[in-house]
């Protein structure tokens, strides 16, 4: 990918943009959906059963979402669940009917969760590798501001277009989010795809950011999900529009006000004064009679989660190298699908037990709870992740990394020498580790290795390039060699290269290398850690690199006389 040098670069607009949309659309569409239910003949149960039907799907294909944006090309990935997702809102009018409309909503939930995952992964793809904090922490910005817009958008469309209108309208906003996506042109390099597997789904290091942020979710389910009951209940309904728009208002205010504190990197003064501000409001609710004082509570919950969603949000991206982003969002995004799941679900319990408005004041336990895991542990590890990810560049100046080939061509150690033929054709290379099924090297094939057994122990001279010779008798075979040739295709490669693999380290240093090579008489080295093969150092790099030292030497030799 090129090299981009600012945090508000065109592709990063155009993303943000895009993710914006996205998020009103689909939190427009959850105030239209109960009505349709009622129009439809879906009452009680019914609409609930249709409502939370999206989130199970959701929770469920999150770790797939992340396989797919760390296995695929991720901009094409998300500009086919982008269109998938656009279909959703017209099914609903063109499928009226109980079953259909489950089905749908379990669709919603799986496309929308590769979307909501992918558009803070390319985001954070296309910043500057120094500023992807500061960078993620603002485009988290979206996610808060398009949960509080859309519910507003989906209000008012509700009340001035019909059911069938109003998922028209929402679908021409997810267009429009396709088309402005698809003027990005996100080039990515060719992906290794690994085979899917339940463990590499979960990214474990964003786990503590997804458990605590869970937390933190569920008051925003509950308000969320039943303020309009509420307002109901008191005759305030009159005043709900505006509850949204002073929810938007509080986290831009709160945005605008905070950012030079994140980007300075005082993240815990901002989160401990987002968690009072929350407790207080949602304590306050005990006492709502009035217009005003629902107002007042929307200003200042959206003054709480604009500090604390981008915040958690960069704690995660900020902290994840490039080739992890996609399962990592996936993973801490799995606190919004819970979270909001259990706040809807604890809500509708309450309701009947202890009324909605004491409801609402219990549910400021779980800021408590959130704000005790952060102090205790989700600050410290964040620091430490961040450490960590810092020096990462300067070990990574010291290791062979800078210098090896990380895209790895092996041959299985089933393979046949037809199949390193082939091989070595298709790659344009001379030579491959072998790998056993468990992605250890346990030999290396080359072309070489190919001629020696041929000649049956008569080696070639050591100048003789072995490439050159293996092709000149491919391109001239005489009988003898047509023969022999024949016989080994269908070999074992292990019959025929070396069986002891020759590897090193990739903590080791150009001094090991150069000793091994030297040593060894190789050409190429596979580079291992753990035992799995990440990468082929070629003798030609290491050259490359002590040329580059021997003439900054006397270059600088050369200056000082």
């Amino acid at each position: 990918m090129e090299t981009i040098q600012k945090i508000w670069n065109k592709k990063f607009v155009l993303l943000f943009i895009t993710n914006l949309l996205v998020l009103a659309a689909f939190y427009a569409s959850i105030p239209i959906i109960p009505v349709y239910c009622q129009e439809i003949g879906i009452t009680g149960s019914g609409i609930g059963i249709v409502l939370t039907a999206m989130s199970g799907a959701t929770i469920l294909f999150r770790p797939i979402a992340g396989y797919l944006l760390d296995n695929f090309n991720r901009y094409r990935v998300y500009l086919l669940f982008l269109a998938l997702f656009c279909l959703a809102f017209p099914s609903f009018i063109a499928f009226p009917i109980f079953g259909a409309l489950i089905v749908i909503r379990l669709y919603m939930g799986a496309v929308y969760s590769v979307c909501g995952s992918a558009t803070m992964t390319l985001a954070s793809d296309v910043l500057p590798p120094t500023k992807i904090t500061e960078g993620i922490s603002r485009f988290a910005f979206t996610i808060s501001i398009g949960m509080a817009v859309g519910p507003y958008v989906g209000i008012q469309v509700q009340n001035h277009l019909d059911s069938k209108a109003s998922f028209l309208t929402v679908f021409a906003i997810s267009v429009i989010a396709l088309i402005c996506v698809s003027c990005c042109r996100i080039k990515y390099p060719k992906v290794k795809r690994k085979k899917f597997s339940i463990k590499d789904s979960i990214y474990n290091p964003a786990l503590p950011f997804m458990f605590n942020m869970t937390f933190l979710m569920i008051p925003y389910g509950a308000v969320i999900a039943y303020s309009s009951i509420l307002a109901q209940e008191k005759n305030l309904m009159s005043f709900l529009p505006y509850f949204y728009i002073c929810l938007v208002i509080g986290m831009l205010l709160s945005k605008i006000s905070t950012q030079k504190m994140i980007d300075a990197g005082k993240h815990r003064v901002l989160v401990y004064i987002s968690l009072v501000i929350l407790v207080i409001t949602m304590t306050s609710y005990i006492f709502l009679t009035t217009g005003a004082h629902l107002l007042i509570a929307g200003f200042f919950f959206g003054i709480g989660y604009g500090i604390l969603q981008p915040l958690f949000q960069s704690f995660v991206t900020g902290t994840t190298p490039a080739p992890k982003r996609g399962v990592a969002n996936a993973t801490y995004l799995l606190s919004y699908d819970i979270g909001i799941g259990i706040g809807s679900l604890l809500m509708g319990c309450l309701q009947e037990s202890i009324g909605l408005q004491k409801g609402f004041a219990l549910t400021a336990i779980a800021y408590v709870v959130g704000g005790i895991i952060y102090i205790v542990y989700s600050d410290r590890y964040y620091r430490k992740l961040k450490t960590a990810s810092a020096e990462a560049p300067a070990k990574e100046a010291h290791t062979l990394a800078p210098y090896m080939k990380k895209e790895v061509y092996a041959l299985q150690e089933d393979a046949t020498v037809y199949d390193a033929i082939a091989f070595f054709s298709e790659k344009n290379i001379s030579g491959a580790p072998i790998l056993s099924k468990e992605g250890t090297a346990i030999g290396f094939i080359s072309d070489g290795d190919i001629m020696r057994y041929m000649k049956e122990g008569k080696l070639a001279p050591m100048a003789t390039d072995s490439s050159a010779l293996f092709m000149e008798y491919l391109w001239d075979p005489d009988a003898e060699f047509h023969e022999k040739i024949n016989t080994i295709m269908h070999l074992n490669i292990l019959e025929i290269g070396t069986k002891k693999a020759i590897t090193i380290d990739a903590d080791a240093s150009i001094q090991d290398v150069c000793k091994l090579l030297g040593e060894s008489g190789v050409k190429k080295v596979p580079v291992v850690s753990e035992n799995k093969v990440v990468g082929i150092l070629l003798r030609s790099a290491i050259i490359k690199y002590l040329e580059k030292q021997y003439l900054e030497q006397a270059k600088s030799v050369h200056q000082a006389g």
